[in-house]
């Protein structure tokens, strides 16, 4: 009998890190990069939505038995290195790594190492924007998926979960719009891979978009999981992959009951 998998999932974030390459931004250079990422009105920008969308959806998952690592630069404004330290102290294993630049995957890689418990024998390492929100069973669906999907490869294999139904909010001074998506290609909020300690790939080994031609992906579907904002600070492309749905107030304010910690008044009238 295989021994038994005893893995920690890692929520990582990149709150505003200035990577050295692998974002469009990045061609500005290091100091273009800092500059912009570090205004502070842009800033202001990112604590409003992490304050509104992504903080809630972290304090109310139905199983709150996570590591949540926020990548920050060595550099961080100290201020809002401070503000940012408060707000995620309610949770119960947060922490704020500082690190200097370096391209995505090996910041990443080092902060996961950096918060890794001792008794884990796998990693399920998890990706989440800072202006993104996670469905109240997120975290419960990668504990209760990620073992059988790595089980159906080569041993110690990695494998890959990801959610492809949820909601996209357009924030827009003409008004703000919600509704559904099921895309197409694998979506990176709360994407998560499971793979042995001391594996090489993370879930920031390759482009979201293509983990599903690097390793067994199980892709779920059926339940709304995600919610991704679209605005005027997006680095990506936020375009729809997949299929569209013009839910209405009432399908919207049921979805969000259901699966979220979020209300349908507040996410209408958030503004930038």
């Amino acid at each position: 009998m295989p021994p038994a998998i005893c893995a920690q999932i890692i929520v990582v974030i990149r709150f505003s890190y200035v990577a050295d390459s692998g974002f469009k931004i990045s061609r500005k250079g290091l100091d273009g990069v800092r500059s912009t990422l570090y205004d502070p009105h842009r800033l202001e920008r990112r604590f409003r939505l992490f304050s509104a969308l992504t903080l809630p959806s972290l304090l109310g998952q139905s199983d709150p038995d996570f590591t949540l690592a926020v990548l920050i630069g060595d550099d961080f404004p100290p201020v809002f290195r401070a503000r940012l330290e408060q707000l995620v102290a309610p949770l119960r294993d947060a922490h704020v790594v500082a690190l200097p630049p370096a391209n995505n995957y090996r910041s990443t890689k080092t902060a996961i190492e950096s918060v890794r418990q001792p008794w884990a024998t796998h990693l399920t390492t998890v990706r989440l924007d800072d202006d993104d929100a996670l469905g109240r069973g997120v975290v419960a669906s990668l504990k209760r998926l990620a073992p059988s999907v790595q089980a159906l490869g080569p041993n110690d294999s990695p494998a890959v979960i990801c959610f492809n139904n949820g909601l996209f909010l357009e924030l827009s001074d003409e008004g703000n719009r919600l509704f559904g998506v099921v895309e197409k290609l694998p979506l990176g909020i709360g994407m998560g891979m499971i793979a042995p300690v001391g594996a090489r790939p993370t879930i920031f080994s390759t482009d979201h978009r293509r983990v599903h031609t690097r390793w067994n992906c199980y892709t779920e579907a059926l339940t709304p999981h995600f919610i991704r904002t679209v605005h005027r600070d997006n680095d990506s492309g936020a375009l729809v992959s997949g299929e569209r749905f013009d839910y209405t107030r009432a399908e919207l304010d049921h979805i969000l009951k259901a699966h979220f910690s979020h209300q349908l008044p507040d996410l209408l009238s958030l503004s930038l």
